[in-house]
């Protein structure tokens, strides 16, 4: 009984040894990326180490990536994961642009993987504590009229499953002196040949924050068929 106690010792000993210079070297747990969560990641910042692996293949550079995490019906969480990548591959990826696919702990939020392999998710976003909805400010906004500038999908759904999309809008009301924002909004798919770069649309703003804006699709489909 000592002996096979012993041996189990040493087997422990091991296997956490093993496990710990698999991180060291950027490996990713196997097991994660099979059964974790599937979220999407926005890579943050990427600190390169001086560690380069190469296994049958092109050589990997070891990084510490900080990534924002969005699970289905979660709030976005910071999480920081030591993986390898492709050297080449390192070029493409942009702080605060790059999106990736990431599978997540379900009973640790923190202990996430790079799934490199797959496409980034599309996820429902849960709505933001003391941030008016879409449909809050259309209830209760003021009337106003805003141009887009710059859009791009964010690859996330509202609650009620309609697509949102990130905006640079210029803003104009009467009395007030134009100026842009970013906002992200629900973009229903009838909605979509609206969103292209001069595109004037029908807007409401909150009375007390001026960044709150939501597009008022129907009001502005109404008046381009006109």
């Amino acid at each position: 009984m000592a002996h096979t106690f012993f041996g189990m010792g040493i087997f422990s000993a091991f296997k956490q040894a093993a496990d710990g210079f698999k991180q060291l070297a950027g490996g990713v747990d196997e097991e994660l990326l099979r059964t974790g969560r599937p979220a999407r990641g926005l890579i943050l910042d990427i600190q390169l180490t001086g560690t380069t692996v190469q296994v049958g293949g092109p050589p990997e550079r070891v990084c510490v990536f900080t990534l924002e995490v969005t699970p289905d019906d979660t709030p976005a969480y910071q999480a920081v994961v030591r993986q390898r990548i492709a050297e080449h591959v390192l070029p493409r990826l942009q702080p605060g642009m790059t999106f990736v696919a990431v599978r997540v702990d379900p009973a640790n939020p923190g202990r996430v993987a790079i799934d490199w392999a797959s496409e980034p998710p599309v996820v429902r976003a849960t709505p933001t504590a003391g941030v008016p909805s879409a449909a809050e400010l259309l209830a209760t906004g003021i009337p106003c009229e805003a141009v887009i500038i710059q859009s791009a999908p964010l690859g996330m759904r509202n609650p009620q499953g309609v697509d949102l999309h990130a905006f640079v809008l210029t803003i104009m009301r009467p009395g007030v002196a134009p100026y842009q924002i970013q906002v992200g909004n629900p973009v229903p798919q009838h909605a979509v040949p609206l969103v292209y770069p001069g595109s004037r649309l029908s807007a409401r703003v909150s009375p007390s924050e001026p960044n709150a804006v939501a597009i008022d699709w129907d009001t502005s489909l109404a008046a381009a068929q006109r």
